[in-house]
């Protein structure tokens, strides 16, 4: 499902708009592959599936819905600071700055598959975890009660789609407003959890011979002058890379891709 990826601040958007970009983001297949995870672990599935369906979770969500709620980061950070009504959202945005291990420019890095050289590089191998350490991490994750969820990302969600139910008017839907506040927090939380463990989607998965013929194809082409690559401004225009990160890449990579 596509992401709108608007820029305008959300404190400047019309009800309407807010619905808008809120849609896309609580539609996406990332609450479904939430729910796949509830239901294997309840029905004891293998490692096998329960590590295909945590990799569907983790595209989802890191490539996709994190990154969305990423570009209004300094945004919604601010809109915290200026009113004294959020001095429990403010705190827990200080404990999970001062449990980041990455920099700014880091967790976009990460986003992409890699790593800056000045950041750590984590400890935890999610592949090497026992059967049941990767049943309590899973656990961990997906839940949403109240007694039990380190991370409530998901009651925080719920709440943002009962509150997208109601016919608010402009001046009427702050309750939505700081609902997304509070969804916006609680992906901080779980994305800091998250910061603590490697992993590598593509781990384990094997390469179609269609597809791998197709890649050696691609590469002999490239290097034989058939195939011209494309300018990395282009690629960070297109992709929307913030200038750091082109920064980073333009530093470490040739001038195309």
């Amino acid at each position: 499902m596509k992401l709108h990826k608007g820029k305008l601040p959300l404190q400047d958007m019309t009800h309407k708009q807010l619905r808008e970009w809120l849609l896309p983001i609580v539609e996406h297949t990332l609450f479904l592959d939430r729910e796949k995870i509830l239901e294997l672990l309840t029905i004891d599935a293998d490692r096998d599936t329960l590590t295909e369906a945590f990799r569907e979770f983790f595209e989802a969500y890191y490539y996709d819905v994190a990154f969305e709620l990423d570009r209004h980061e300094k945004n919604l950070l601010s809109v915290l600071d200026s009113c004294d009504t959020y001095v429990s959202l403010k705190h827990r945005v200080v404990t999970v700055e001062s449990r980041r291990k990455a920099s700014p420019i880091g967790r976009e890095v990460r986003r992409m598959g890699s790593y800056l050289p000045d950041d750590p590089v984590p400890r935890i191998k999610i592949s090497a975890l026992s059967n049941d350490d990767f049943r309590e991490f899973l656990h961990t994750l997906v839940s949403s009660e109240s007694d039990s969820a380190a991370f409530p990302f998901f009651a925080a969600y719920n709440q943002v789609v009962k509150l997208l139910s109601v016919g608010w008017t402009d001046a009427e839907d702050m309750p939505l407003r700081e609902a997304v506040y509070e969804f916006f927090v609680c992906h901080l939380e779980l994305e800091q959890f998250l910061e603590d463990y490697a992993y590598d989607p593509d781990e384990g998965l094997e390469i179609r011979p269609k597809v791998a013929e197709e890649l050696e194809q691609s590469i002999t082409d490239h290097e034989s002058g058939e195939v011209k690559g494309r300018p990395l401004q282009e690629v960070a225009k297109e992709t929307d890379l913030s200038d750091t990160s082109f920064k980073h890449f333009a530093s470490v990579g040739s001038s195309s891709v």
